[in-house]
């Protein structure tokens, strides 16, 4: 296997997305779009939502204070919200959904519903996969409440060709602007030259991670040899969310390997390059690792994460839960019944899982599976409380 120089490669993406993130500040992206930009929405913030930030960072003063917190307890939440694209029968006749009635698959019904959901859980980290309505509908709703949000569009999305090329799906990160601070994002192997590239190092997925700080009562002083004196807040965290391969084959299974492999060193580099500062002393920053993997727990790609992580329900429950996703369709688009757990939440071996929000069984769903008024999408929302590691 060759070797890849994944710092430097996580060090080229994360200056070109800073650049573009502070591009966003005077010239928003969405306001002209060229062929030569086909690829600055892949990673997006809106402008409303990178002025507050800039705004919350510029008005929350800190005084320095030697005293360190020995802890920070995080709650997060893990949700494939189901494309419209992909579910809708007006923009896919053949998705086969027949657990609501179509009216309801609309995103202006169904929309509601798992934005509500998403409120209700009122986690301070929130990953989202198969976001189709991240700037006209999702953003939007959260940052009402208080979240701020960035968002990675996948370049082959297969939503394009299902609503005339008005949508496309992604990942999303949104975190509480009062609790976190979003200091450094990276978008690995992107854009992809290919939809499904065979080549390790070339796919990780669709994945979104960045590294954040926490607020807390008492920052901390801090320097490193590549930043002069400096204050910070009290801790940080890196958030990672990904969507792996769906193909229910030896293929697609083959596919999550290698997508699992190349994530796991590029989560690694970024960790080393955004977090290093010089410190061999100091503890590892923890990370909290969230996606829809579309990967059972006794598949290579999920063994192989969970020699670097842990994951918070089978640690919490002593077992991964029995099924995150459950659909009965009919029609050519994945006609039958799958019922399996494929979300996961995993946390660094540092991290302490406190608690897990309990997932409903099938009487409560209903014998005509998800998605339904209760529960919105065809997977299950995930919410674990995890305590990140002592730094004092």
């Amino acid at each position: 296997v060759a070797t890849h120089d994944y710092s430097r490669f996580g060090r080229e993406c994360l200056e070109s997305v800073v650049h573009r993130h502070r591009a966003c500040d005077c010239e928003p992206w969405r306001a002209k779009k060229s062929p030569s930009s086909r690829h600055r929405e892949s990673i997006g913030c809106s402008e409303q939502s990178l002025r507050s930030a800039l705004s919350s960072r510029n008005n929350n003063k800190r005084k320095p204070n030697p005293s360190v917190p020995t802890m920070t307890t995080l709650s997060v939440v893990q949700y494939n919200v189901l494309a419209e694209a992909l579910s809708n029968p007006v923009m896919c006749p053949d998705a086969g959904f027949s657990s609501m009635p179509p009216e309801h698959m609309s995103w202006a019904h169904r929309g509601r519903l798992v934005i509500q959901k998403i409120k209700d859980a009122n986690a301070d980290l929130v990953c989202l996969q198969e976001v189709d309505h991240y700037y006209d509908s999702v953003e939007p709703a959260l940052r009402e409440v208080g979240y701020l949000g960035i968002y990675r569009e996948d370049e082959w999305s297969p939503c394009r060709g299902k609503s005339d090329g008005t949508l496309k799906d992604g990942v999303a990160i949104f975190y509480k602007r009062d609790t976190l601070e979003l200091v450094g994002v990276h978008a690995p192997c992107t854009p992809r030259e290919e939809k499904a590239p065979v080549e390790f190092g070339k796919d990780a997925g669709k994945t979104l991670m960045a590294r954040f700080r926490v607020f807390g009562s008492d920052p901390e002083v801090t320097s490193g040899s590549r930043h002069a004196t400096h204050v910070s807040a009290t801790e940080q965290v890196i958030v990672c969310t990904s969507h792996f391969s769906s193909a229910k084959t030896t293929a697609g299974a083959s596919r999550r390997v290698t997508q699992a492999a190349t994530l796991m060193k590029e989560l690694e580099a970024f960790r080393k390059f955004s977090c290093d500062d010089g410190d061999d002393a100091a503890p590892p920053v923890a990370i909290i690792f969230a996606g829809d993997l579309n990967a059972t727990p006794d598949e290579v790609a999920i063994d192989g994460i969970k020699k670097m992580f842990v994951s918070t329900y089978e640690t919490f429950l002593g077992h991964e839960p029995n099924f995150t996703t459950w659909k009965k369709r009919t029609g050519a688009f994945k006609p039958g019944e799958a019922k399996m757990t494929i979300d996961y939440i995993f946390v660094s071996n540092e991290c302490e899982t406190v608690d897990v929000a309990a997932l409903p069984g099938v009487e409560e769903i209903g014998h005509k599976a998800l998605p339904c008024p209760e529960y919105p999408s065809d997977h299950l929302m995930l919410r674990a409380v995890v305590k990140l590691p002592e730094r004092g």
